[in-house]
């Protein structure tokens, strides 16, 4: 039997480090996951549709990334002020 071990502590020093990134790798697993189960269900399983999800995704990841980055810019500008 197959035995994986998750090791919490990794998992939240990653989320903590790089929020983005964990994500990002979440909600496209999650959306490969459900494309894959929908695909299997409906019998319409095209690849096409895994390219668009992960470009959807990479699009809210380069989204997320520049609103932190703005947010921080504004922030430091504020205290600033």
């Amino acid at each position: 039997m197959l035995s994986i071990h998750f090791n919490k502590q990794f998992f939240i020093n990653a989320l903590k480090a790089n929020q983005n990134a964990v994500t990002f790798v979440s909600t496209t697993f999650a959306l490969m996951l459900t494309l894959l189960i929908h695909g299997l269900i409906q019998g319409n399983l095209k690849s096409e549709y895994f390219v668009y999800a992960i470009i959807v995704s990479l699009a809210f990841f380069i989204w997320a990334v520049i609103d932190q980055k703005y947010r921080q810019h504004k922030s430091s500008h504020c205290l600033e002020d």
